[in-house]
């Protein structure tokens, strides 16, 4: 992927790559659980739930019914037939955003076969991505002004479009969470463009201020250059107030080559939990793997095999005694896992814990580490011997 408006080469309906439908099912995976968790247990009673669609696209591919407004819906309908009784928000808004034209029409039309709940709502913007969140912040200013639930997946064409700016903007309420397809690839090919390319405007525009000239450095391998683009995206999400939570998902196809980075931003550490459990859903047949992209580096994993993983949590913990809470955070933002549990108990049958200390009247069998028992773990200090 370059960095020029791909959109304009594309027809107004067109073939959807194998990543581009787990992408859809990914997000059709967390949108359920989303709608459900929110809608069950809103921040207040009432609250009403907004989902924004970017780059929404014509609503269908050639060879796949549904693009991402219509998985949107059709999750929304879904938890609200399945909570019912137990639904304590308001109605569920979906908002999409759509430049094109032509692909709008054709979204509205798609829009219009599909069944959904009466108190679901969708609406439709034919104008650009900035232009189109004034717009809805207009229709609809609870969720940008008094942390009602938000949720805004942003899929541009390319490496511009998306300013940090707004994304900076959607984020500044506690309740609002972004998915983003970073097109690390065309950031990294306008850093090597060169002044005569626009590439000061641009990256300024996509990194919100002039960090980006502290990286990457022009003389490094091209994969190693986009893991740095990602890696100083990822620090400008974290810079924000209240976004603790940031985890980039490296999606490849069965050939090892890089599709895309998807950028996760949360303020809550449940959001990035159902996000993994999302991404895990979506790998039951093995048609992808998932790496953590850290800079310098592509670590491929299994959801089922902690082990590398259990090693970088010792060696950056050894000697310290950590509250449970900071190894949550760590597993959440530095590995592919939802919890440290099984980490943990890799950690312990290698004999590398020093003790475990447990809430006020709990208990614990060896080898478990429930959130409600445990309070803080002591680890030894010294390496690793274990080969497993």
């Amino acid at each position: 992927m370059g960095f020029s408006v791909m959109s304009k080469k594309l027809p107004t309906i067109w073939k959807a790559e194998p990543h581009t439908i787990a992408k859809i099912e990914l997000l059709s995976a967390y949108l359920k659980a989303w709608f459900s968790i929110l809608g069950t247990k809103p921040p207040r009673r009432n609250a009403e739930l907004l989902y924004v669609d970017g780059f929404a696209g014509p609503g269908e591919y050639t060879n796949h019914p549904t693009g991402s407004p219509i998985v949107a819906v059709e999750a929304a309908t879904s938890a609200l037939n399945t909570h019912e009784a137990r639904w304590r928000a308001g109605d569920i808004h979906c908002a999409f955003v759509e430049l094109d034209a032509a692909r709008m029409e054709n979204l509205e039309r798609k829009l219009k076969s599909v069944s959904f709940h009466p108190r679901v709502h969708p609406s439709t913007y034919t104008t650009s991505f900035v232009n189109g969140l004034d717009a809805i912040k207009t229709a609809r200013p609870s969720p940008f002004s008094r942390a009602e639930p938000l949720f805004v997946f942003i899929d541009p064409f390319g490496a511009t479009g998306a300013p940090f700016t707004a994304v900076a903007d959607i984020l500044r309420s506690r309740t609002s969470e972004v998915l983003i397809n970073l097109d690390a690839d065309g950031i990294a090919r306008i850093f090597r463009a060169g002044d005569d390319a626009n590439r000061g405007v641009l990256l300024t525009e996509i990194f919100g201020g002039t960090s980006w000239r502290e990286s990457p450095s022009f003389d490094a391998d091209f994969d190693v250059q986009c893991r740095q683009v990602l890696d100083l995206y990822k620090r400008r999400l974290r810079s924000l107030p209240g976004i603790g939570y940031v985890f980039a998902f490296e999606m490849r196809g069965k050939l090892d080559s890089i599709n895309y980075f998807l950028v996760f931003a949360s303020g809550h550490p449940l959001g990035l939990e159902k996000m993994k459990e999302a991404m895990k859903s979506i790998d039951q047949g093995g048609a992808y793997a998932f790496c953590d992209a850290d800079v310098g580096q592509s670590l491929l994993f299994r959801f089922d095999d902690p082990a590398e993983f259990a090693r970088r949590l010792f060696e950056r913990h050894k000697g310290k005694r950590v509250p449970y809470e900071e190894l949550r955070d760590y597993a959440l933002n530095d590995t592919p896992f939802a919890n440290p549990k099984r980490m943990l108990k890799w950690i312990e049958e290698n004999d590398l814990i020093e003790s475990v200390e447990l809430l006020p009247g709990k208990t614990r069998c060896r080898g478990t580490f429930s959130e409600d028992a445990v309070n803080a773990v002591v680890f030894r200090q010294g390496a690793i011997h274990a080969q497993g």
